[in-house]
């Protein structure tokens, strides 16, 4: 018989938080007809408010009205919600949610549903329907995970739920539980990992602690961690909190649907609630950017966020703002001299740089972190110097290098990058993992560039020659006639 390990998630702890309330079928008739809506306001009548709750607060926070303008979302693009399971059955997701037969453990009945179906209210209740309240994405397909029962769930089924949601195509997972202990469980490590290499974005709820101290999955490497916000725009007093937290959203006095009454609207409080809006505000990025990959929205997200300070923590921290994460696109980009002057480019910013006049004219590259507010740049002799608030992360200053370095490459994730020495040598810092290098073959030409892969890396040659790590071979240069040596390469879509 399988062993369970079971995990406290944060349901046990925001249960109370919950307040229930049913319209009447009066109140969910009663729309203003001679008010002036925008365009993108809904008509839902508790987006207005509906006794006894106000208006959802959050939306203006986040830029919602704003975002709705530029797009509602899109049945293309899929949020899984790995959880305790939602309510179907509610109005307010009729047609919006699919299920996969194996996929979790299946449907459950209502009161245990309770916590994902408010989760899934806030990421997309449909709207325009004259009933209840609305989400953040109108368009977004839910895909149901069920791997909870009530307030507990084991290892291997959360981690085997994070699996086949993404093997069934979820471009987003959102996981709003932490596992108990200060180390994350292998199993869930493995799941996580695979589901990001398959494409996936995972985003996971900080944990309601009330103090500074990492929690899993949401510290887990490439996840994007979410903290909550009370309406006064600090840190909420139950809020998980520490500068690891990628972004915080709101998470106080949140609104949305309840299981099992027709038009059931409840009122809930957690870290819980904060990653849904953040999840959804990445389906709408997804749906405006099409060809951003995971990696790409999670960046995204981070670098147009709000950089506010709260007046009761005195803590800085980004808060959530969809409306410019849909009206910033990667409209910028850095340029490098040999001599380390960097010229910032569109909408990008100069965080300083090499070019003080004495510095040897030996910069080779600039690497972008995963915010896109910082970069690196590195030198010949394997100097890394960061900037803006790129992290310093390690260099090869200190070592013997057979070939000088040429070229550096950010990982997918921003968090780290590789330096390539001319002899195909790789040196791998922060996140990034070797996979394999050159170092050691006779090459009929130097290695000029290193191009991130989803995966891997490409060295490339200044034959044209490629060599794949952990990546594909799609063709390369070294038959073509060439005009000149290849200097340079990159991938289709990846920052500037």
């Amino acid at each position: 018989m399988r062993q369970k390990t079971i995990l406290g998630i944060l349901v046990t702890l925001i249960t109370f938080w919950f307040s229930p309330f049913a319209l009447s079928a009066a109140e969910s008739a009663a729309v203003q007809t001679d008010d002036f809506w925008s365009v993108s306001d809904p008509n839902d009548p508790c987006f207005a408010g509906c006794a006894p709750y106000a208006a959802p607060w959050y939306f203006e926070v986040i830029g919602a009205t704003a975002a709705w303008e530029i797009t509602t979302g899109t049945r293309d693009v899929t949020i899984a919600i790995v959880d305790t399971g939602v309510d179907d059955q509610h109005p307010d997701l009729a047609g919006r949610v699919r299920r996969v037969p194996g996929c979790g453990l299946g449907p459950t009945n209502s009161v245990d549903s309770s916590h994902g179906t408010f989760i899934a209210g806030l990421i997309g209740a449909i709207a325009n329907n004259s009933i209840s309240t609305t989400g953040l994405d109108w368009g977004v397909e839910i895909l149901d995970v069920r791997v909870m029962n009530g307030s507990q769930g084991s290892t291997h089924d959360i981690a085997a739920g994070i699996k086949c949601a993404a093997a069934n195509n979820a471009d987003i997972i959102s996981l709003s539980f932490v596992q108990k202990g200060s180390q994350l469980s292998p199993i869930l490590q493995t799941a996580i990992q695979e589901a990001q290499a398959a494409g996936s974005l995972v985003i996971a709820a900080a944990g309601n602690d009330g103090y500074e101290r990492q929690r899993f999955p949401a510290a887990a490497e490439g996840v994007l961690s979410v903290g909550a916000l009370n309406e006064a725009l600090d840190i909420a007093s139950f809020s998980t909190r520490g500068n690891w937290i990628d972004l915080m959203a709101p998470g106080r006095n949140m609104l949305s649907l309840g299981a099992g009454s027709s038009n059931a609207v409840r009122r809930g409080s957690g870290s819980s609630f904060a990653a849904p809006l953040v999840a959804a505000g990445a389906s709408l990025v997804k749906a405006h950017f099409p060809y951003f990959e995971a990696a790409q929205i999670s960046s995204q997200l981070v670098r147009t966020a709000q950089v506010y300070t709260g007046q009761g923590s005195g803590i800085t921290y980004r808060i959530l703002n969809i409306e410019q994460a849909l009206k910033q696109p990667y409209r910028s980009h850095w340029q490098v001299t040999t001599a380390g002057q960097v010229i910032a480019l569109g909408e990008s910013k100069h965080f300083g740089d090499l070019g003080n006049g004495s510095s040897p004219r030996d910069v080779v590259a600039i690497a972008a972190n995963r915010t896109g507010v910082g970069y690196w740049l590195a030198r010949s002799n394997g100097e890394v110097a960061a900037f803006g608030d790129a992290p310093i992360l390690g260099d090869l200053k200190e070592i013997s290098l057979n070939r000088p370095i040429v070229d550096m490459a950010s990982t997918p994730s921003g968090n780290g990058y590789w330096l390539v020495a001319s002899d195909g040598g790789i040196f791998s810092f922060g996140d990034a993992q070797f996979h394999g290098s050159t170092g050691a073959m006779t090459l009929n030409k130097p290695i000029t560039s290193v191009v991130q892969t989803r995966l891997g890396y490409d060295l490339v040659a200044e034959d044209g020659g490629v060599f794949n790590f952990n990546a594909p071979f799609l063709g390369s240069g070294a038959s073509t006639a060439l005009s000149g040596p290849v200097i340079d390469a990159t991938s289709r879509v990846s920052r500037w």
